[in-house]
């Protein structure tokens, strides 16, 4: 039996980038970027007005003209006016205009009366360069502005706009099979009878996976049968990247889950963490790429594994580099009835002090998925500590 260290590090280590693909903009949210996006040119790329107002040459100004001559109005989106223009001169201008070259000074138009071609400013003092957005000052032609391996999100999605990438290069989805497995599972729709549960947990996995948009997920449900659960898996895993199963691991004598995975060539990296819930966890590779999570059943052992091993996994390999736990401070105090690594369900509580603590939330067992639903994540407590005060630094999941 190993470790929750060392489970993560043989399964991250174990993974390899996912293939790039080009998809539309408007398709990225969420997808994993691969590629390095640069300024393609500056940003402004002109010197911008910031107001609406006159433009005008603050020498001028300085010289004592407060009345100027109205040559012209310079609009949004429109080339700069090119005209001999005198110091005496000035133009309207619009706001995210192109300030006319010669011009350095925008006056607001609260502070400024247009009459019949003249322009009388007011007497609020102004200064030069005001209201006008150099060339450049965001950013650079050639500036680094999204690099590979961040999600793309809304913002995101504006910048690539900016830069004229109507396509761009993401983390290929790989195929991901959900397998819940046992007899005494029911679809949600059938009629449960009392000694049979209904088929949460293929639910609850698919939208974790799904909410990463890292992975292309399916359903699947095998029964307790050895023969027709090794006929089923093996078609899956033909056409799968990635299995994960939910239940038939542990040491029950209809826990085949197991030996049908090495009958069929999955070669067992490690069975059994030292960790609660998710004890009997099992990951496992095939020979032709298929990487294999077989998860507890129980629905918080299946969720926190998920959470812990899965997620990051995919993450990993989709080329993310920021890791996808937090941390936090206990609300309270923690006594834990093991010596395993133990993931506690959490509640996130601010206070008034702008900091938030992590409060345990009331659980009967692995089995309670309503104590996990009213939960924010679930934190980490280290092995061999079965006493952490309020206020220890705690490893924290956010769902």
């Amino acid at each position: 039996m190993i470790t929750v260290t060392e489970a993560e590090k043989i399964i991250l280590d174990s993974a390899k980038l996912f293939p790039v693909t080009k998809v539309k903009l408007e398709e990225s949210l969420g997808a994993v970027l691969r590629e390095d996006i640069a300024a393609d040119r500056d940003q402004p790329s002109f010197n911008r007005s910031l107001m609406d107002g006159v433009a005008i040459r603050f020498v001028a100004y300085q010289r004592g003209t407060r009345a100027f001559t109205v040559k012209g109005t310079q609009a949004a989106g429109q080339p700069p006016l090119a005209k001999n223009f005198q110091d005496s001169d000035c133009v309207e201008i619009m706001t995210g205009a192109a300030v006319p070259a010669g011009f350095d000074c925008v006056v607001p138009v609260e502070n400024v009366q247009v009459t019949d071609k003249t322009a009388q400013l007011g007497a609020d003092p102004i200064a030069a360069m005001q209201y006008i957005q150099l060339q450049g000052a965001d950013y650079k032609a050639e500036q680094l502005l999204l690099k590979k391996g961040i999600v793309i999100g809304p913002t995101q999605v504006g910048v690539l706009a900016s830069v004229g990438k109507s396509v761009v290069k993401v983390a290929q989805r790989p195929k991901l099979a959900i397998i819940s497995t046992g007899d005494e599972i029911v679809g949600i729709n059938k009629k449960v009878k009392p000694y049979q549960v209904r088929r949460s947990n293929a639910y609850a996995l698919k939208a974790i996976f799904d909410k990463t948009h890292l992975a292309d997920t399916k359903c699947f449900h095998v029964k307790d049968n050895v023969a027709k659960m090794r006929t089923e898996i093996k078609g899956i895993l033909d056409k799968f990247d990635i299995l994960v199963l939910s239940g038939g691991v542990s040491m029950g004598k209809f826990d085949y889950v197991p030996r049908v995975l090495e009958s069929l060539g999955v070669k067992v990296v490690f069975h059994k963490v030292k960790q609660k819930p998710g004890k009997p966890f099992w990951f496992g590779k095939h020979k032709s790429g298929p990487v294999v999570f077989a998860l507890p059943g129980n629905p918080v052992s299946t969720q926190v594994c998920a959470y812990r091993y899965v997620v990051p996994y995919l993450r990993r390999s989709a080329g993310i580099e920021k890791k996808s736990e937090t941390w936090g401070a206990l609300g309270e105090e923690i006594h834990s009835k093991t010596d395993l690594a133990f993931f506690l369900p959490v509640k996130i509580q601010p206070n008034m002090e702008g900091k938030f603590y992590l409060t345990p939330v009331a659980i009967s067992g692995s089995g309670d998925y309503v104590a996990v639903a009213n939960a924010d994540g679930f934190v980490e407590l280290l092995e061999n500590k079965r006493y952490q005060p309020k206020g220890t630094v705690v490893k924290f999941f956010n769902f």
